[in-house]
């Protein structure tokens, strides 16, 4: 068989494989249910404060109502398509397929960015709603591309924000993704609500992200990154500080379906009054992918004795010689740090504060730090 053949057939079982994912997606999305507390990604997330209510209100036929402004280069941003829709449908939720069936009803608000050379200044998108709003971030980073994208969501009174995010990554690309999600109340009785959707499929390639939350009533985090080539870095930071009756649910897939590869995590919580905070995270190494390197950490401050933390860290390792490991740990602050802060004049609630304050910036330092110099050490 000569070589253009060759080429055919081989373009034919693309083709053929793309349609298969396809179906299998429609299929799955279509036969997913609200989440409860039977559901396994969801048991520790209070489902049953706030599962139902999200479905309800992204299968109510209110406008998909929100603002989008960003600062880009014209030419990296590209009009949303319909087959940018079915990219969209085959990403990968944690538990949340059915939201993710009902966020395809809304699709067409969003930003698509095609990076293909190095960018000097960062890019900043900046979703906003009061009503409900479903937007979606698509990243297509070509060979050798490197940014520094900045996207922001802030949902004010009773606002639901509910975003999706797709990141691909080629060889030699450089991405750098800071998630900085906001609520602001303007009434007592104003809960701003968000979750977030995202994909990271990343091919001899480094990609970051910095996830935080503030103000908000509840907020759903899901985070799936593959490793689809050797010599792959993805690094997934968070940092937030929770208050009042706050519950912060994030949820994480490190997979790993090649060898001679890293994934790094660390995520933050400082957590007050009768807030939650849920972390639950898995490393998956794939048959044959020898020589990974990855490692996830959860750490979490208490301040208060009602305060709730529930951390699950797991791995699944299915080859050999591989460096996998995690860790999880959850205190008060410690009183040693708040003791010399106190005998030097600085009364009690500030000194917390600076405590606090310090513990969650080890989390941004680092991210900054793997952004500026590429460093891949572990957490």
């Amino acid at each position: 068989m000569d070589t253009p053949a060759f080429n055919d057939a081989d373009e034919l079982s693309g083709k053929l494989r793309l349609a298969l994912e396809q179906a299998e997606a429609e299929a799955r999305l279509r036969e997913a249910e609200t989440p409860d507390r039977l559901n396994e990604d969801w048991r520790f997330g209070r489902p049953h404060i706030y599962a139902k209510a999200l479905v309800s209100a992204l299968e109510s036929d209110t406008d998909n109502a929100g603002r989008i402004t960003i600062q880009a280069p014209a030419a990296c941003v590209e009009p949303m398509a319909d087959d940018m829709r079915d990219g969209e449908m085959r990403l990968r939720s944690i538990g949340s397929d059915k939201i993710l069936a009902l966020h395809l009803k809304r699709f067409g608000k969003g930003i698509c960015l095609c990076i293909d050379t190095v960018l000097a200044d960062p890019i900043i998108i900046t979703y906003e709603t009061e009503g409900v709003f479903t937007p979606s971030t698509i990243i297509l980073a070509a060979e050798g591309a490197a940014a520094r994208i900045i996207e922001r969501h802030i949902v004010r009174g009773s606002g639901l924000l509910v975003a999706t995010r797709d990141i691909k990554a080629m060889a030699g690309a450089d991405i750098s993704l800071e998630l900085e999600v906001s609520g602001e109340s303007t009434s007592g009785s104003d809960q701003p609500r968000a979750m977030n959707i995202t994909n990271i499929a990343a091919m001899d390639a480094q990609v970051r992200q910095l996830t935080r939350y503030s103000g908000l009533d509840w907020a759903r985090e899901e985070t799936v990154a593959e490793i689809l080539h050797e010599n792959t870095t993805i690094e997934l930071f968070s940092a937030n500080r929770l208050h009042g009756t706050q519950i912060l649910d994030q949820h994480t897939r490190q997979i790993h379906s090649w060898g001679k590869s890293t994934s790094n995590l660390l995520y933050k919580n400082v957590v007050d009054g009768s807030a939650t905070a849920t972390f639950a995270g898995n490393i998956y190494v794939a048959p044959g992918a020898h020589e990974t390197d990855a490692y996830q950490a959860n750490r979490n401050m208490l301040l208060s004795e009602d305060a709730t933390i529930n951390s699950l860290p797991g791995l699944e390792i299915l080859a050999d010689k591989v460096r996998c490991s995690h860790g999880s740990a959850s205190a008060p602050m410690d009183e040693e740090q708040l003791f010399y802060l106190l005998s030097r004049g600085i009364p009690r609630h500030d000194a917390q504060m600076l405590v606090a304050d310090g513990f969650l910036a080890d989390a941004v330092t680092q991210f900054r730090g793997s952004e500026s110099d590429g460093n891949n050490t572990k957490i």
